[in-house]
C-alpha cells in the first residue's frame, strides 16, 4: 500500500483514493485482479471491509501451507489505526528529511518549510468534507492535524542549532579524526564490522562537527572511511590526536 499521507485529506477525491488503495488489498482481488474490472470511484461512507490471508497456527497445519482469512472494516479498523499514528509518522518524516537534506541550506529550508505550512493548511481548511467520519475518530483526525501545524509553525525550525540537537556534538574534533576514531574502533572490533556504508549513515545521523558557531555538512562520509583503507585519506596527525587524547583521559568517574 501506499504510504499513508495527510494528502487523503485533501478533498473528497483524494480520499476515494485512499479508499480504493484499500480495497486492492484484498487477498481475492489481488488473486484475480487481471480478471475484474477497476473500482468504480464512489465514495463509501458506510463501513465495507476486505479479505486479508492468515497462516493457521502450528498445530492445525504443521507443514505451512494451508491459510484462513478474516475481514478488515475500513471505518471501524483501518482508518482509526493509521489516524493515530499520522502526525508521528508525517513528522517523523518531516524532521528526518530536514535534517539529513537541509541542514546546511537554510534556503532551501525555508522553501521547504513554507510549501509543508501551505500543504497542512490546505487540508485543514477543507477538513469539514471528512464530517462524514465517526465524531470521535473525525476529532482525533482533527487533533492530528493540529500537532502536525503546531509543529512545522514553529519559529525554531530556522535555527540550526535546533535542527542539529538531536545529534551528538564531538567538542575539539574535527572530521577526519572524528572518521578515524571510529575506523579505529571497527578495525579492533569495539563496534559491529559493519560495511562502510552502513557506518558512514551512522555517523551522519547521530554526530555532527560544529565549527565557527556553525554546523558543519558531514556527508558522505562512506567515501571517507573507505579512502582511509586505500590511503587516499592520510589520518597519521589524526591518529596522533586520537592517542593524545586516549592518553590524557583521567579514568575516575565524575
Amino acid at each position: 500500500m501506499k504510504p499513508f499521507l495527510i494528502d487523503y485529506f485533501i478533498d473528497r477525491e483524494s480520499f476515494i483514493d485512499l479508499q480504493i488503495d484499500f480495497l486492492k488489498q484484498d487477498f481475492f482481488y489481488s488473486m484475480n485482479q487481471d480478471d475484474l474490472p477497476p473500482f468504480k470511484r464512489i465514495l463509501l461512507t458506510d463501513d465495507f471491509s476486505i479479505s486479508e490471508q492468515i497462516p493457521l497456527p502450528y498445530s492445525e497445519d504443521p507443514n505451512g501451507i494451508s491459510y484462513d482469512t478474516h475481514n478488515i472494516f475500513f471505518y471501524k479498523t483501518f482508518l482509526p489505526a493509521k489516524i493515530e499514528r499520522i502526525s508521528h509518522n508525517f513528522l517523523e518524516d518531516f524532521y528526518n528529511y530536514i535534517r539529513e537534506e537541509l541542514l546546511e541550506d537554510q534556503k532551501e529550508r525555508r522553501k521547504f518549510l513554507d510549501k509543508q505550512k501551505k500543504r497542512v493548511a490546505s487540508v485543514i481548511d477543507n477538513i469539514d468534507e471528512f464530517n462524514f467520519i465517526d465524531f470521535r475518530l473525525f476529532t482525533e483526525l482533527k487533533s492530528q492535524l493540529c500537532q502536525i501545524e503546531i509543529a512545522i509553525n514553529s519559529p525554531t525550525l530556522y535555527n540550526d542549532k535546533y535542527i542539529g540537537a538531536d545529534r551528538i556534538k564531538l567538542e575539539g574534533w574535527n572530521k577526519i579524526d572524528m572518521i578515524a576514531l571510529f575506523y579505529f574502533l571497527r578495525q579492533e572490533r569495539a563496534i559491529e564490522n559493519v560495511s562502510d556504508i552502513k557506518l558512514g549513515h551512522f555517523i551522519e545521523r547521530f554526530f555532527c562537527i560544529e565549527e565557527n558557531d556553525k554546523f558543519q555538512e558531514l556527508a558522505e562520509i562512506n567515501k571517507k572511511i573507505s579512502g582511509i583503507k586505500k590511503q587516499d585519506v592520510t589520518i597519521s596527525k589524526s591518529t596522533e590526536r586520537i592517542r593524545k587524547f586516549f592518553k590524557n583521559i583521567d579514568l575516575k568517574p565524575e
